[in-house]
């Protein structure tokens, strides 16, 4: 279990003078915060976040992505990109190396990457597991909720 706890919605009170806020005046000018009235707290905040994670599919009516699955059910499978010219990445870690050429904008006249392309990103790209496929990964993550995180940890 982790053993840190961001701060939420617990007030810590300050009051007015060397820059802080006056928590006395905060709620005299917002009596019906459920913050002050006690009906938000840290309890609750984490019980709706733990419902939102591991909730049904999120609608944002249109707005950006329609219906979407926080649990990533289709994430992709690295085995499965196309890869090449012609406007595909050049590996399934990385976009294509080349560009269309002089005179044009069309991703379809980007050229196959050269034979030595890397195929995966290596080791260059920083700690941790830079070889996992989402397709893998993303079901053991989508099952972590709030308070299971540890510090410098994801999985």
């Amino acid at each position: 279990m982790p053993s840190h706890q961001q701060i939420t919605v617990e007030i810590v009170p300050t009051t007015y003078g060397s820059g802080e806020s006056d928590t006395a005046r905060l709620q005299s000018m917002f009596p019906a915060s459920p913050i002050y009235a006690g009906d938000l707290t840290y309890t609750t905040v984490e019980e709706m976040g733990n419902n939102m994670i591991a909730g049904e599919l999120v609608n944002d009516g249109g707005h950006t992505f329609g219906l979407h699955n926080r649990d990533y059910d289709d994430a992709p499978n690295h085995d499965d990109v196309a890869t090449g010219g012609g406007g595909l990445p050049g590996s399934s870690f990385s976009p294509a190396p080349g560009s269309p050429g002089p005179g044009s904008m069309n991703p379809s006249d980007i050229p196959t990457p050269p034979a030595d392309w890397p195929p995966d990103p290596g080791t260059e790209y920083g700690v941790g597991n830079c070889l996992a496929n989402p397709s893998d990964t993303s079901e053991p993550i989508s099952q972590q909720v709030i308070g299971e995180y540890s510090l410098g940890s994801s999985s």
